[in-house]
């Protein structure tokens, strides 16, 4: 080797160059999400997570898509209150150098409202006025393989509900949710 070969090699160590197009990986996510102010359990999937990852810097971009969730609580004043939670589809970006690192985000959907069995018009565009961002680790993550990501994360104010805004708003909104979703090659 040429001292010259020799010095663009070395010049080039330790660099975070990606190595070639992304690389494509499909995994099947179920899990759950637990809604901190009406202490309810969602539970999620299965859907899929399609992430693209940049071999070298070891960062991806993908996409969450899961299916509705059907939610039935009891509301003080109101009764039984039953609808359907759409999560994303979710935005996802980060790192899986040594596990799982990254955020997503989500916009959240209320539809197909009942209360005491009777349907109620929340609309077409019921939902967060902002998409919801989970900030997801799991520390056994692996390539090709999967793991199970956590967050802990806060959901903004509705809108386009209608005359249910306030009280959604009241009952959903908040701090304190937790997101577990395991991810397992498909």
């Amino acid at each position: 080797m040429t001292a010259l070969a020799a010095a663009m090699v070395l010049a080039g160590a330790g660099t975070a160059e990606a190595a070639g197009p992304p690389v494509y990986s499909k995994y099947t996510a179920t899990g759950s999400t637990h809604i901190a102010k009406p202490g309810a359990d969602l539970r999620l999937g299965p859907g899929q997570f399609d992430m693209y990852t940049l071999i070298g810097p070891y960062t991806f971009t993908g996409t969450f898509t899961l299916p509705p969730a059907q939610i039935t609580r009891s509301v003080p004043g109101v009764g039984r209150v039953s609808g359907t939670v759409t999560f994303g589809p979710g935005r996802a970006k980060g790192s899986v150098f040594g596990g799982f690192s990254g955020s997503a985000t989500w916009p959240v959907a209320i539809s197909g409202v009942r209360v005491n069995g009777v349907p109620y018009d929340v609309g077409d565009g019921c939902g967060t006025a902002e998409p919801v961002t989970t900030e997801l680790t799991s520390d056994d993550f692996a390539e090709g393989t999967g793991g199970r990501l956590e967050s802990t994360y806060a959901i903004g104010a509705f809108e386009n509900c209608g005359a249910a805004t306030p009280l959604i708003n009241a009952f959903v909104t908040g701090p304190g949710n937790t997101l577990a979703l395991d991810l397992a090659a498909a």
